[in-house]
């Protein structure tokens, strides 16, 4: 039988190694500015890998699994669908992402970075004007505002929602105020 110090020290011994292994298996050292190519495998719906690099699309925030809102006085979780809706978006093409930061999540090195298709197609947008992620204002700046509205209009993907799509969009700072300072202006695909 384990006592409760011997559980303690085995599970952050765990912690340690699925930190050690996660460093080892990161890929080397990418900056801000590195261009990342290749398919598209759907994580989330903002969230896919390019091999072994995680990426989470700059300017958007899509539902997550624990994610729901009140469709048609139905409880309804959106992620699938926003799944699907990425999968459409990247589906059969190369894409190209341009890396604007990198973040740690849980034990795994990720990029946030504005992504594109082979044609040229904005994911983000993509997955914008399809109503199955939001501008995330606080980091976009409106950027994706515009297409957003339009979205909203014709009550599409997330848009659903009878309380509102399951997104966030600010930040501690509130409506208004900008996540981090200055904020990030997209290039597009061709600088």
């Amino acid at each position: 039988m384990r006592t409760r110090g011997a559980v303690v020290v085995w599970f952050a011994g765990a912690l340690a190694f699925a930190a050690a292994q996660a460093e080892a298996q990161s890929p080397g050292k990418r900056v801000i500015g590195d261009l990342i190519r290749g398919q598209a495998v759907v994580v989330e719906g903002d969230i896919f890998d390019i091999g072994s690099e995680r990426i989470r699309l700059w300017g958007i925030d899509a539902p997550h699994g624990r994610d729901w809102c009140h469709r048609s006085d139905q409880r309804w979780k959106p992620a699938a669908a926003a799944m699907h809706g990425l999968r459409t978006c990247v589906s059969g093409k190369i894409v190209a992402c341009r890396i604007q930061k990198q973040e740690r999540s849980w034990f795994r090195l990720r990029y946030v970075a504005e992504c594109w298709t082979d044609d040229g197609r904005d994911v983000a947008e993509c997955m914008v004007r399809a109503g199955w992620a939001t501008d995330y204002t606080c980091y976009s700046d409106g950027y994706y505002q515009d297409i957003e509205t339009e979205a909203k209009n014709k009550r599409a993907g997330i848009w659903q929602c009878d309380n509102g799509p399951p997104t966030r969009r600010w930040g501690r700072g509130g409506h208004g105020a900008l996540c981090e300072r200055p904020a990030y202006k997209p290039q597009g695909p061709g600088t």
